[in-house]
């Protein structure tokens, strides 16, 4: 990403509210198991602090130094657990078995699956949604790159065990209309 690019992320997020949870997180937060969750691409910080606010401890990363700078904050003010880094998920090291959770919303790196599935305890969950094909057709994002074909989401899930999965259309409280895939899927416990 070009230094244009990363001040317009930066500016993206400048003085904004982290704002409320993805619904489908917020609706999942029960069957999270508690411990260490990772945020991907936690912008300000909306879910990361819907985990927090739970009782986890969460890594959060997201390539805005401005984003984690306002989360930082945020964390500090509510005495929460998280932990903000400035990374590129490109390069971003994942320990095996290093989280109870991973949340990754609205960010879309196929590659990272299978890295989510190694970096997740047994027993731990991946929350995953983001938005699918027929989103180009009402708005924002538009790249293909950055949008799921039909089914493929649940195909990223590797050995995971699917425990919830959507597709489809989503209104938000706010009236705002989507077209997301998400799923809930966990590690199998050793044995």
């Amino acid at each position: 990403m070009s230094e244009a690019e990363h001040a317009e992320w930066d500016e993206r997020h400048r003085g904004k509210p982290a704002g409320d949870a993805e619904p489908f997180l917020a609706e999942m937060l029960p069957r999270i198991p508690r411990g260490v969750a990772l945020d991907v691409a936690a912008g300000r910080g909306r879910n990361a602090l819907a985990l927090a606010r739970v009782g986890m401890q969460v890594v959060a990363v997201d390539y805005s130094f401005e984003a984690m700078r306002l989360l930082a904050a945020t964390a500090r003010y509510a005495q929460l657990a998280i932990w903000p880094i400035v990374a590129n998920l490109d390069n971003f090291h994942l320990t095996d078995e290093a989280f109870d959770a991973i949340v990754n919303i609205n960010f879309l790196d196929r590659a990272l699956f299978t890295k989510f599935e190694r970096a997740l305890r047994p027993g731990g969950v991946l929350v995953a949604s983001t938005f699918l094909v027929d989103q180009a057709s009402i708005g924002h994002p538009r790249d293909s790159r950055f949008l799921l074909a039909h089914g493929e989401l649940r195909a990223l899930a590797g050995s995971l065990e699917i425990e919830e999965y959507r597709e489809g259309p989503v209104t938000y409280p706010n009236g705002d209309l989507a077209f997301r895939a998400s799923m809930l899927a966990r590690r199998r416990k050793s044995n």
